[in-house]
């Protein structure tokens, strides 16, 4: 059961049914339901679930669905922070729904993957799995996954610095978490607070403070509802920042209270931010200089304890007991503070740390006033120069990271661009060939043996054929807007195309076969639409047009260890190239009709594919005594899944 939609039972219904239950594909059903709650909600039973459903998968359970505990295990870690193991969970659960998952276990995964892929910062595969996840959703509806895109894309506009992009992806991602369209579940709320701290960040300014503080209180308010709690802490921790620059700080005290009192829910930076904002918040409230000094002994322990501790955190620590120094005019003790706060900067040696050096300027700055006001005015000069230096030197990291952002943003709507250039191109595409796809003779043809048909008085034929030209003509203006339809789909396209052909052209002399070959799930899997088709009308208008009759044959064969491509071949007994070139040579008045269909098409299969080589072999065929015996197209067709595998 594909994990992109509710449950169908509440948590507690669920672990009645697995407690009682035998059968391991009941369990396994059960255990996966259950855990797409509570990586969310409950990781302690999540990680002992995900325990339970290793063992049956080791037990010899089939594999077909493994990709869900990869994907939960993912999840789990990256709640619990651990970017590495969450990572190679999420890597795990790639190749496994490459291999068994359908269109929307797909997307659900790589959204997923690109998610922890942005947290470490390798934006390139980030973007590549987002790529593929769009092109997924070309031939997949679902306002649930579309949502989930969106916020994804609202964070990589935010990532580039393109706000002004940003802010509608988010707001359209929010109203389809918040409307009616489907029954979120937990992992939908989820995205919904993932969304709101995404308009948050984006409304973190003077002029739109207020609207940021209602949209990470929106997030909060969703977390405690629905027990998200990994991931509360964080929206507390913006909620209460952006109250204390409204300085409505008894508001801010309560959020960064709140998180001190859960424990940040195992968030252990989180945990020390609460502290040292809430340090803040008393200092700037005029509370006990030992209350605040405690605080920030605490965070500062906690950092500490991290494997990889942030200088500039340290550093806003120091900071701020140096103010309390300058603020008892204790300037020897503030000296004292800010002279090893500097020095302990210097020894990082990261020139290119743009918050370490704006430190560093501040720091100097504040030692020329301190030395100067304990008359240490050499000392203070040397201070100033070098506040000075440091200054150059942020301007220029500052300069230099408005170039990057810059380079981004326009590298971002480059990329957009390229895309939706390619988008165009390809339904522009997919446009005139559909448009090619039937010639003027087979519609002149078969309209006029129609009414052959009902001159003639045989009522039912003209009927039958009739009917079947109409729902032809149908199909093939229904398919206009669609990129991909069922292999099945196109079977029964071609079969009627070559059904009408064969009747209402060749007088019934026409024989035609289309087979598939392997186990080719042609109910699921998609092909370009009507792809084949002018091949097919090709084999018809040159190879077959002069014989009294003959026979085409349409074969769709598996390729081994490729899930991503098909062979589909059609041959025909006909006239052979050569004699149609010499029949084109003779013949100026009729134009050689595969310069449209089969050169648009050849030009759809480049763009639809990273491998546009040898997609299209043409082969002359001969009989023993090398007369011509027709000719064989093969056509290597890329393919992607159009409907769910399993059901729901």
């Amino acid at each position: 059961m594909s994990v992109v939609q509710p449950p169908l039972h509440t948590a507690s219904i669920l672990e009645d049914k697995l407690s009682t239950a035998t059968d391991p594909y009941l369990r396994v059903r059960y255990i996966n339901d259950l855990i797409s709650d509570y990586v969310y909600t409950k990781p302690v039973r999540a990680r002992k679930l995900l325990g339970q459903l290793a063992a049956i998968y080791a037990a010899g359970h089939p594999r077909e669905s493994d990709y869900l505990y990869f994907l939960h295990l993912g999840n789990l870690e990256n709640q619990e922070y651990d970017d590495q193991k969450a990572l190679k969970a999420f890597e795990k659960a790639v190749l496994r729904v490459d291999e068994h998952g359908d269109i929307g276990e797909k997307i659900e995964v790589y959204l997923d993957y690109l998610g922890i892929l942005v947290n470490l910062g390798n934006m390139d595969l980030a973007r590549d799995f987002y790529e593929r996840s769009l092109r997924l959703m070309g031939s997949y509806s679902s306002a649930r996954l579309r949502a989930r895109v969106l916020c994804r894309q609202g964070f990589f506009y935010l990532h580039d610095h393109s706000y002004a992009k940003a802010t509608p992806k988010f707001l359209e991602a929010d109203r389809l978490l918040s409307g009616k369209e489907f029954e979120l579940n937990t992992k939908d709320h989820y995205f919904y607070t993932l969304v709101h701290s995404g308009l948050g960040t984006l409304w973190t300014r003077p002029d739109s403070e207020d609207k940021a503080a209602s949209a990470f209180q929106q997030a909060i308010t969703r977390c405690e509802e629905k027990g998200l709690g990994a991931r509360l802490p964080w929206h507390q921790l913006n909620l209460g920042k952006v109250l204390m620059s409204m300085e409505a700080y008894e508001e801010a005290i309560g959020n960064f209270q709140s998180i001190i009192d859960n424990n940040a829910n195992g968030s252990k930076p989180a945990l020390a931010a609460a502290y040292v904002n809430l340090g803040l918040c008393y200092y700037d409230t005029n509370e006990s200089p030992g209350a605040v000094i405690r605080l920030l002994n605490h965070a500062e322990k906690i950092f500490l304890q991290s494997k990889q501790p942030k200088k500039q955190d340290l550093v806003s620590i120091e900071l701020v007991r140096a103010q309390l120094f300058l603020d008892k005019k204790d300037f020897v003790g503030a000296i004292e503070k800010l002279q090893g706060t500097l020095e302990g900067i210097e020894q990082e040696k990261d020139t290119e740390n743009l918050t370490l050096t704006g430190h560093a300027a501040e720091i100097c700055q504040t030692l020329a006033r301190s030395y100067a006001e304990i008359d240490a005015f050499d000392l203070a000069y040397y201070s100033q120069v070098e506040a000075e230096m440091y200054l150059d030197r942020y301007y220029e990291l500052q300069d230099a990271k408005q170039q990057e952002q810059f380079a981004a943003r326009f590298e971002a709507e480059a990329r957009e661009k390229e895309r939706e250039s390619l988008q165009l191109r390809a339904s522009q595409l997919q446009l005139r060939a559909l448009r090619a796809q039937m010639n003027p003779h087979f519609l002149y043809n078969a309209l006029n043996s129609i009414q052959s048909f009902i001159t003639t008085k045989d009522a039912s034929t003209a009927s039958k054929y009739l009917a079947k030209f109409a729902m032809l003509m149908r199909r093939s203006l229904e398919y206009t807007n669609r990129e991909y339809i069922t292999l099945e789909d196109e079977i029964l396209f071609l079969s009627d195309y070559l059904d009408i052909n064969c009747h209402l052209r060749f007088d019934g002399q026409l024989s035609f076969n289309v087979d598939i070959q392997g186990e080719l799930e042609e109910d699921i899997m998609g092909v370009p639409t009507m792809i084949l088709q002018p091949y097919v009308e090709n084999a018809i208008e040159h190879g077959l047009r002069t014989r009294p009759k003959g026979h085409i044959q349409v074969t769709f064969t598996q390729i081994p260890d490729d899930d991503d491509n098909i062979i589909a071949t059609v041959v025909d007994d006909g006239i052979g190239r050569a004699r149609v070139r010499e029949m084109q040579e003779n013949d100026v008045i009729r134009p050689y009709h595969q310069s449209r269909g089969t050169d648009i098409t050849q030009s759809r299969l480049e763009l639809l594919t990273d491998d546009p080589d040898n997609r299209v072999l043409i082969e002359d065929l001969f009989h023993s005594d090398g007369t011509a015996a027709g000719t064989k197209v093969t056509v290597r067709i890329p393919v992607a899944d159009v409907l769910m595998r399993r059901g729901g």
